[in-house]
């Protein structure tokens, strides 16, 4: 016969015990799964990317190519100093900031090529041309669903030596989809 003055106890000893054992093992464990995850659900930024100096961009109204190299995270890795695409800048004469443009084709992300003292921009795959502002050569009768893409651009004086000012361009490398009329990042 059980004693009547000592308390009953070994149950909820034992449920107690293991309700604490299972928050010992699924905190950690729920901690890991969480930290494993987290990088598949950050929303990605546009990098803002210094491309070229002023003065390497004449107010000429002709293109120039230049590399966007950025630091780049491919959800856990992280890589530095990676090129991620390509921009033209054009100056048109008289302005003081450049109009940029990604290298991309909107057809179907094909790299739009340039040949100095052409009137046009051309795609290889699928013979997309593009003025030199732009806009689609044969308008709606175009491959590419909308004109090349334009990326925003901000200029930063750096102070120089003397009476040297430099100015950087800096532009804001967004990914547009392909193969769509509006522009869409993918982002």
């Amino acid at each position: 016969m059980t004693d009547p003055t000592k308390p009953k106890n070994n149950r909820r000893s034992a449920i107690a015990a293991i309700v604490a054992g299972a928050l010992a093992v699924l905190t950690p464990l729920g901690v890991g799964i969480a930290s494993f995850l987290t990088p598949l659900f950050k929303t990605k930024k546009s990098p803002k990317v210094r491309v070229a100096l002023l003065s390497q961009v004449p107010d000429d109204g002709m293109p120039r190519s230049f590399p966007v190299v950025a630091d780049r995270q491919d959800a856990w890795t992280g890589y530095e100093a990676q090129r991620i695409g390509a921009v033209y800048l054009v100056r048109n004469p008289g302005e003081a900031e450049p109009i940029a443009f990604t290298a991309k084709c909107p057809h179907a992300g094909c790299l739009v090529g340039y040949t100095p003292g052409d009137t046009v921009f051309k795609c290889p795959c699928h013979t997309s041309s593009f003025n030199l502002d732009g806009t689609r050569v044969r308008g709606d009768e175009e491959v590419s669903p909308r004109g090349m893409d334009t990326l925003p651009v901000e200029l930063k004086k750096l102070s120089g030596d003397g009476d040297i000012e430099i100015t950087e361009i800096h532009v804001e490398y967004i990914d547009y989809q392909t193969g769509h009329a509006e522009k869409h990042s993918t982002a």
